[in-house]
C-alpha cells in the first residue's frame, strides 16, 4: 500500500465512529435510490407482463345478441386473430343486511377463455348453475367468503340466492376496494335464473397484428363495426382502451414519480454530509497539507489523497446500500401489488439498475467532496504551517453574534451552547437542511392529509342530499313521488336524469338512445364515480351527464369562472374541472357533444370546481326531456334525510326500495355519502402513507447528519473543552453544553421546516392530487404536525449529541489540551 493510501486509511481509522456515521447516512440515501430504481424496473415489467398475458381485448363492441356464427364471421378475416362474446350486467349483492353494488360478468365457457383471461385463485372452477365466483379483491367489499350464500338482484331480473364457490383474479379490472363494488362471474344458466334474458351482447376482439398501434386498432374496429351493422347487429358503443396500458398504470406511475423525487432528495442530503465531513477534515489537516507540500506534494496529488477518502465512503456505502435497496424494493413491490391487485412472478432486478446505483453511489460523494477538497488542497505552505489548530471563524464580528454574546443570565451552559451553534455557519446551514427536510416531509404528509379531508368535506358539503338512488330505467315522477311520500325519514328529494356523453372527435362510441332511456352507464351506482353522484365513471372520452331541475336545491355548484344553469337555458352546459381540462371544453366554446343517439351543439357557460371527480357535465333537465321526448321522467333520485346515521340510512334504503317496487319502479342501487367517501379514502391513503415513509427515511438521514456534525464540533473544540474543565467545569456541565447545542440545532431545524411546510405542503399536495385527479386541494394546515415534529427534533438533537457529549465530558484535561 502506498503512503497516500496509508494516510487515507489511517485518517478514517482514527475517526472511525464519524466515518461509520457518514457511510451509514450515504448508504441510506443510496438504498432509497436503489429501491426506487429496482421497484420501477420490477413493477413496470410485471404489471405489463401480467396484463398482456391475459390477452386484453383490443376493442369491445356493445351490440345485441352475439352467437357463435357471428363470432366465426368476425374471425374470417378483418384483421382479427380472436374474438369472444361476453355480457356485463349491473345489479346488487347482499351478504348479511346491506346491499352493495355488483357488476356481473357472464361467460359462455369459462374453460375456453382466450380474450381477457381470468386467473383461477381458489375454490371451484368453472362456476356451475346457481353459483358465482368473486374477484379476489372484491371479497372485502362483498363482506363474504367462499362457501357463503349471497343474495343477488339485477336491474331487470329477480332476487336470487347464489352460492360463492370460488375466487378469480381479473387483472383488467380496477381495484374493487377503490371502486366500492363487487365483481362477480356467472354462467348463462345462472343469468336466466336471475330473470335476465339469456344472451351475450358484447364482442371482444383481438387484432392479429399491431396490437399496440391505436390507429391500426381503430381501422380494424371500423371494419368489424361495418360487418356487425351489415349483418343486422346495431352497435351501441365501441370501447378502445389504450393499447397495452394496464388500468393501474397511471396510479403506479404517480407513485413511482413521487418515489423518484424522494430518492433524489435523499441522495442530495447524503451528499451534504460528505461536504461537511470533507470540509472539516481539510480544515483539521491544514498543517499536514503544508508539510506534504514542503516535501514535494503537488495540489493534484494532495487532492487525490482526500478524493480517495471520498471514494472509500462511496464504495463502502454502495456495498451496504445494495442489499438494503433490494430488500426495500421487494417490500415496496409487494405492497403495491396488494394495493393495485396484481401478481409479481419474479423480483429479478435487471443489471442496469445495479450499474446505475453503483455509478451514482460513487459519483455523488466525489462530487460532494470536490469543492472542499480542491479548496483545502490549494492553501499555501506559509498559511498552512502557521495554522495552530485554533478556530479561525469570524464569530463575534456581526450584530447577531454580538447580540448572542450579550445575553446574560444564570443558564451559562445553555447560552454557551447557543453561541457555539452559530460558529460554523456553513456547517450549521447544511445540517439544518438535512434534518429540516425530514420535518418538511413529515409536516407535509400531515398537511396533505388534512387538506384532502378538508377538500373532500367541502365536496360532500356542496351536496344538500344524503342519499343517491339509481333506477333501472326512466320512471314517471309521479310514481316515484308516491313511493317517497310513503317512506319515512325523507325531508326533500329531487329527480334527476343521468346519462352519458362523448367528447368532441372521440374515437369511442357513446351509448344509444335506448341506453340513455334505461339509464345505462359504464359503471353501476355502487361506485364512487362522478364524485359520488351515482352516475358511474365512464372511461376514455366518455363522461357522465347529470340533468338537473332548473332550480335545484340539493346541489351547490362552485361555478367559477362562468355561471350556473338558469331556468331559461336550452343547450347550456356546465362542466367540472376534470372535463374542462380535456379538449375544447373551455368556457364560452360551442362544442358538438353526443348525448344519446345524435351529436348536437352545446355552449359551455360555466366551469365548476369538483376535486377528486372524474369528468362530469351538468345540463338542464327540462331541455333533455324536450330532446328525448320523455317529459316527467327520472332515473336518478337525490334525497335529503331527517337523520343521517348508518341505521337511519339503512332504514330509508329498505323502505324506499319496497315502496318503489310497489309502484312498479325498479331500483338499481343506492349510495350514501359515507359510501362515496370510502373510495376516496382508499386513494388518499396511498399518498399519505408514502409521504410518512419518506419523512421517516429522510429524518433518519438528518439524524445521522446531526450526529456527524456534533462529533465534528466536539472534535474541533476539544481544546476548548479541556480549558473549560481546567477552570472548574464539571463533566456534567460539559455534557450539558454539547447536548444543549444539539437540541438548539434541532430546534432551529424545526423552525425552518415549520416555516417552509406551509408553501411546500400546498405545492406537494396540489402536484400529487393534480397528477392523480386533475384537481387541486383546499389547503388546510394540521396543527399537530409542528407540535409532534418539535418533540422529534429535540429528541433527535439530544440523541445525536449524547455520544459526542459523553466523549467530551470523559476526555482527560491533559489529552484535550494536547490535541491539535
Amino acid at each position: 500500500m502506498t503512503a497516500p493510501w496509508r494516510k487515507a486509511v489511517r485518517d478514517f481509522w482514527q475517526e472511525r465512529t464519524r466515518t461509520i456515521l457518514v457511510v451509514l447516512a450515504i448508504a441510506v440515501g443510496i438504498s432509497g435510490f436503489a429501491t426506487v430504481l429496482a421497484t420501477y424496473a420490477i413493477l413496470t415489467r410485471e404489471l405489463d407482463r401480467g396484463y398482456l398475458a391475459t390477452n386484453p381485448a383490443s376493442a369491445t363492441f356493445r351490440t345485441d345478441a352475439v352467437d357463435d356464427d357471428l363470432v366465426r364471421a368476425i374471425l374470417s378475416g378483418h384483421g382479427v386473430s380472436d374474438a369472444e362474446a361476453r355480457r356485463v350486467v349491473t345489479g346488487r349483492i347482499r351478504a348479511g343486511s346491506e346491499w352493495r353494488g355488483l357488476r356481473l360478468f357472464v361467460v359462455k365457457d369459462y374453460t375456453a377463455i382466450r380474450v381477457g383471461k381470468l386467473v383461477r385463485e381458489k375454490g371451484a372452477w368453472p362456476p356451475g348453475k346457481g353459483e358465482m365466483l368473486i374477484e379476489r379483491d372484491a371479497f372485502q367489499v362483498a363482506r363474504a367468503k367462499i362457501g357463503d350464500s349471497v343474495t343477488v338482484k339485477t336491474a331487470q331480473g329477480r332476487e336470487l340466492a347464489l352460492r360463492v364457490t370460488g375466487s378469480v383474479h381479473d387483472v383488467g379490472q380496477a381495484q374493487a376496494r377503490m371502486e366500492n363494488i363487487v365483481y362477480g362471474y356467472i354462467t348463462l344458466d345462472t343469468l336466466a335464473d336471475l330473470g335476465e334474458e339469456s344472451f351475450l351482447d358484447q364482442l371482444h376482439i383481438l387484432v392479429a397484428s399491431g396490437r399496440l398501434d391505436p390507429g391500426h386498432i381503430r381501422a380494424v374496429a371500423a371494419d368489424v363495426r361495418s360487418l356487425l351493422e351489415g349483418s343486422g347487429h346495431p352497435v351501441r358503443r365501441v370501447d378502445i382502451p389504450t393499447p397495452g396500458k394496464h388500468p393501474h398504470a397511471d396510479i403506479m406511475g404517480l407513485m413511482l414519480l413521487a418515489m423518484a423525487a424522494f430518492g433524489l432528495a435523499v441522495l442530495v442530503l447524503s451528499g451534504i454530509l460528505v461536504v461537511n465531513v470533507m470540509a472539516a477534515l481539510m480544515g483539521a489537516q491544514v498543517r499536514q497539507i503544508g508539510v506534504m507540500k514542503t516535501v514535494g506534494g503537488t495540489r493534484a496529488k494532495i487532492a487525490g489523497i482526500y478524493f480517495s477518502q471520498a471514494l472509500f465512503l462511496g464504495v463502502a456505502a454502495v456495498v451496504i446500500a445494495l442489499p438494503l435497496g433490494i430488500a426495500g424494493s421487494r417490500a415496496f413491490c409487494r405492497s403495491q401489488a396488494v394495493l393495485l391487485n396484481f401478481d409479481i412472478e419474479s423480483f429479478a432486478i435487471p443489471p442496469w439498475v445495479f450499474l446505475a446505483v453503483a455509478t451514482v453511489g460513487i459519483v455523488v460523494p466525489l462530487l460532494a467532496a470536490a469543492y472542499p477538497v480542491w479548496k483545502g488542497s490549494g492553501v499555501s505552505v506559509r498559511v498552512a504551517l502557521s495554522d495552530f489548530g485554533l478556530s479561525k471563524d469570524a464569530f463575534g464580528a456581526g450584530r447577531f453574534d454580538r447580540a448572542l454574546s450579550g445575553i446574560g443570565g444564570t443558564a451559562r451552559p445553555l447560552l454557551l451552547a447557543m453561541r457555539n451553534s452559530f460558529r460554523r455557519r456553513a456547517r450549521l446551514l447544511l445540517t439544518l437542511v438535512t434534518l429540516g427536510a425530514g420535518g418538511l416531509f413529515f409536516m407535509s404528509a400531515l398537511n396533505v392529509r388534512a387538506s384532502m379531508i378538508h377538500t373532500l368535506d367541502r365536496l360532500l358539503g356542496a351536496r344538500q342530499f344524503d342519499l343517491s338512488v339509481a333506477l333501472g330505467a326512466l320512471a314517471p315522477l309521479e310514481k316515484v313521488e308516491r313511493a317517497i311520500r310513503k317512506t319515512p325519514g325523507v325531508r326533500r328529494w329531487e329527480g334527476w336524469i343521468t346519462t352519458e356523453g362523448t367528447l368532441p372527435d372521440a374515437k369511442a362510441e357513446p351509448g344509444s338512445a335506448a341506453a340513455r332511456k334505461t339509464g345505462e352507464s359504464s359503471a353501476p351506482p355502487g361506485g364512487h364515480g362522478a364524485a359520488g353522484h351515482g352516475g358511474g365513471a365512464p372511461a376514455g372520452d366518455r363522461f357522465v351527464v347529470l340533468a338537473l331541475p332548473a332550480e335545484t336545491s340539493l346541489l351547490r355548484l362552485d361555478v367559477a369562472p362562468g355561471r350556473a344553469l338558469r331556468s331559461d337555458d336550452t343547450n347550456a352546459i356546465v362542466v367540472n374541472t376534470a372535463l374542462a381540462a380535456k379538449g375544447a371544453m373551455k368556457l364560452g366554446n360551442l362544442v358538438s357533444l353526443q348525448l344519446g343517439h345524435r351529436p348536437m351543439p352545446w355552449r359551455v357557460v360555466g366551469i365548476t370546481r369538483e376535486p377528486f371527480s372524474p369528468p362530469v357535465a351538468y345540463v338542464r333537465r327540462g331541455y333533455v326531456e324536450q330532446l328525448g321526448g320523455f317529459s316527467g321522467m327520472t332515473n336518478a333520485l337525490r334525497l335529503a334525510l331527517e337523520k343521517t346515521d348508518a341505521d337511519a340510512i339503512r332504514g330509508v334504503k329498505a323502505a324506499l326500495e319496497r315502496n318503489l317496487e310497489a309502484e312498479g319502479v325498479r331500483q338499481l342501487g343506492s349510495l350514501s355519502n359515507a359510501d362515496s367517501r370510502s373510495g376516496f379514502d382508499q386513494h388518499m391513503v396511498m399518498i399519505y402513507v408514502a409521504l410518512i415513509v419518506m419523512s421517516c427515511v429522510v429524518g433518519g438521514v438528518g439524524a445521522l447528519g446531526l450526529m456527524t456534525t456534533m462529533s465534528l464540533n466536539v472534535l474541533e473544540r476539544r481544546r476548548e473543552m479541556g480549558v473549560l474543565r481546567a477552570i472548574g467545569a464539571t463533566p456534567v456541565a460539559v455534557w450539558m453544553i454539547v447536548v444543549a447545542e444539539g437540541c438548539a440545532v434541532g430546534f432551529l431545524s424545526w423552525a425552518a421546516s415549520a416555516l417552509a411546510a406551509w408553501p411546500a405542503s400546498r405545492s406537494i399536495g396540489n402536484f400529487l392530487v393534480g397528477m392523480a385527479f386533475k384537481s387541486r386541494l383546499d389547503f388546510s394546515f394540521a396543527p399537530l404536525g409542528p407540535v409532534v415534529w418539535l418533540a422529534v427534533s429535540l429528541l433527535f438533537g439530544a440523541a445525536a449529541s449524547f455520544l459526542p457529549a459523553w466523549h467530551a465530558s470523559r476526555c482527560p484535561v491533559r489529552e484535550a489540551l494536547e490535541y491539535e
